[in-house]
C-alpha cells in the first residue's frame, strides 16, 4: 500500500494528524524531524543554530530519501520539504502527497498551543510577520507538489484525517 505524505507550513497540524490517522487506522507514523533529531542525535534548533539551514536540508533530503521506498507508512514532513524538488520526487514515488492547509490564524493559533520550538518562526513577537512570509514564499511549492488539498480551518483532528483517508482510499481504487 502507498504511503499518506502529509506536507505544509509549519505548525499546521502534520505531526498530530499523522499520528491520529497512525492510531485510527493502523499505520505506523514516522515524523522526518523527529527522525532526523533520533538519527543524528540533535535537535533541529541545535542544528540551525550549529550548522545553518542548508546542512539541516541536507539531512532532511537523507531521512527522506531512506523512508520513501517504506510502505502503508503516515510520513509527517517538515515544512520546508518541499525547498527541495528532489524530496517530492522520492515522496511520491510509493506516496500520495496531501497538503494540510489553512489560514495564518489557524496556524498561529496550533503554534500557541505547542512545546515545539521551531527556528524559522522564532518568538512570538515575530511569530506572524515570519509565519506570514513563509505562508506566502512557500504557497505555489505545497501547491505543486500535492496530489490533494485538505483545508483544515475550522476541522477537527477525526475530520481531517477521515477525509484524508476518504481520498487515500479513492486514490488507491482508482489508480488499480
Amino acid at each position: 500500500m502507498k504511503n499518506i505524505v502529509l506536507i505544509g507550513p509549519s505548525g499546521i497540524g502534520k505531526t498530530t494528524i499523522g499520528v491520529h490517522i497512525s492510531k485510527k487506522y493502523g499505520f505506523k507514523h514516522i515524523d522526518t524531524d523527529n527522525l532526523i533529531k533520533s538519527t543524528y542525535n540533535i535537535s533541529i534548533s541545535e542544528i540551525f543554530e550549529k550548522y545553518g539551514e542548508g546542512y539541516f536540508r541536507k539531512l532532511e533530503s537523507n531521512v527522506v530519501k531512506g523512508i520513501s521506498s517504506s510502505k502503508s507508512i503516515v510520513i509527517s514532513t517538515g515544512g520546508g520539504v518541499v525547498l527541495n524538488k528532489e524530496n517530492i520526487v522520492n515522496l511520491r514515488t510509493n506516496g500520495i502527497i496531501f497538503l494540510l492547509f489553512g489560514n495564518i490564524e489557524t496556524i498561529i493559533n496550533n503554534l500557541k498551543n505547542s512545546s515545539d520550538k521551531r527556528p524559522l518562526i522564532g518568538n512570538n513577537k515575530d511569530c506572524f510577520e515570519n509565519v506570514k512570509s513563509m505562508y506566502l514564499e512557500r504557497k505555489e511549492l505545497y501547491i505543486s507538489s500535492s496530489d490533494y488539498i485538505i483545508n483544515v480551518d475550522c476541522k477537527g483532528i477525526n475530520e481531517i484525517a477521515d477525509e484524508i483517508i476518504f481520498y487515500y482510499k479513492k486514490h488507491l481504487s482508482c489508480s488499480n
